[in-house]
């Protein structure tokens, strides 16, 4: 029982380990290849082609290895959570979450500011969409936050890792590990002046998410209900912090 409980312990931290070190690698990689093309464009947009390849290199990177390693030369798709295409089941859970996950979000950070208080309310999630002026720029910005970001981290986050996770440590356990990695992923960010600051706010916010969408994926058995909430939460920041802010 012990050495089994290890052997379980130990996969999930060595699963944690890997999808951590791939997506930060996969970001270096990102930037490199991008300022290696030597393009001249709106910071902003080279931030999110930057961000782009970084994140489909960390995700190529902790899929492929994870794939090579266990000798695999297929996905699980049922595991892994895309066996199906998104119904209107799922457009539906993923309309009607975001009311609870905006309540779960709210007690996370009200915790974390008022009782604990490591969340300080100035600072928010920092933003690579800064001083957009074309329309291009503010399809870019749309596409990549409104679209691209919410597949991508549900299929990795809450297919790859949480499917991965739960065989070893069973479907809470999971949903809550996979969050809080989730969350820590988007603790560190950088200020105008390439400080280092520490998002505890975005953290919050996105550890919530987490819970909010590992749960529609135990309920629906796909990643697509927890993209719909991703993305509907991403449109909502896209509308205040770059539509409404601009008019």
């Amino acid at each position: 029982m012990l050495a089994s409980l290890l052997v379980r312990t130990g996969f999930s931290l060595g699963l944690t380990l890997w999808v951590v070190v791939s997506l930060v690698v996969g970001q270096i990689l990102g930037q490199l290849l991008v300022l290696s093309l030597g393009v001249q464009a709106n910071i902003a947009v080279l931030t999110t082609v930057a961000a782009v390849l970084g994140y489909s290199l960390g995700i190529l990177i902790a899929v492929g290895g994870s794939l090579m390693i266990s000798r695999r030369r297929s996905i699980d798709k049922k595991q892994w959570g895309i066996e199906r295409l998104p119904s209107w089941s799922d457009i539906g859970l993923g309309v009607l979450s975001v009311l609870p996950y905006f309540v779960l979000a709210s007690v996370v950070i009200w915790i974390g500011t008022d009782l604990l208080k490591v969340i300080d309310p100035d600072v928010g999630q920092q933003q690579s969409f800064t001083n957009l002026y074309l329309r291009i720029e503010y399809i870019v910005a749309f596409f990549t936050l409104v679209v691209l970001a919410p597949i991508a981290e549900e299929f990795l986050f809450r297919g790859f890792f949480q499917g991965r996770v739960a065989k070893h440590t069973g479907s809470v356990a999971a949903v809550l590990l996979v969050a809080i990695v989730f969350g820590l992923m988007h603790l560190i960010g950088f200020s105008e002046e390439g400080a280092v600051v520490f998002q505890w706010g975005a953290a919050a916010d996105t550890f919530a998410l987490g819970i909010a969408a590992g749960v529609l994926r135990l309920i629906t058995g796909s990643i697509w209900a927890g993209v719909i909430l991703h993305a509907i939460k991403n449109g909502i920041a896209y509308y205040f912090l770059f539509i409404y802010v601009a008019g």
